[in-house]
């Protein structure tokens, strides 16, 4: 889940000191007051009924039975849907600041800052970037307008 690698990243940021590879990391400030947040956060959880023998069990048990399973369904779906969109949002906040460079410069850039990110996001979102097309396109009308 994007918030378990956001955590981690942060714990391996405050342990080094806010630095990665020696370099100070970018936003180190907002990312200090993300952890202390997080650190601060409680979490509640509660069921409504106890799990009991089949034997002893009523149709309310049963029916926890299947909505428990619905939930880890559920979960499951969503922690990969957020991890995903996560990651793509971090890659496309990085290719925007890094000034629309190509996958390899945003993935230095990324690096750079202590933000690991896939090669294959960074496609994605170059892939998707409206910037990079509209830029691309201009590229070829150029090139067709003076031959070359």
């Amino acid at each position: 889940m994007v918030a378990d690698a956001l955590w981690e990243w942060l714990q391996q940021w405050k342990q080094s000191n806010w630095q990665r590879r020696g370099k100070p990391i970018w936003a180190a400030p907002l990312y200090q007051d993300i952890a202390a947040w997080l650190e601060k956060l409680s979490v509640k959880v509660r069921h409504v009924d106890a799990h009991v023998p089949k034997s002893r069990a009523t149709e309310e048990h049963q029916n926890n039975q299947q909505v428990d399973q619905a939930a880890k369904i559920e979960v499951a779906q969503v922690d990969l849907d957020w991890q995903c969109k996560g990651e793509l949002f971090i890659a496309r906040w990085a290719h925007d600041t890094s000034g629309h460079q190509g996958r390899d410069a945003t993935y230095r850039w990324a690096c750079d800052r202590g933000v690991d990110l896939s090669m294959d996001a960074i496609s994605q979102v170059i892939h998707q970037c409206e910037t990079c097309a509209a830029i691309k396109q201009a590229k070829r009308v150029k090139l067709l307008r003076y031959g070359g």
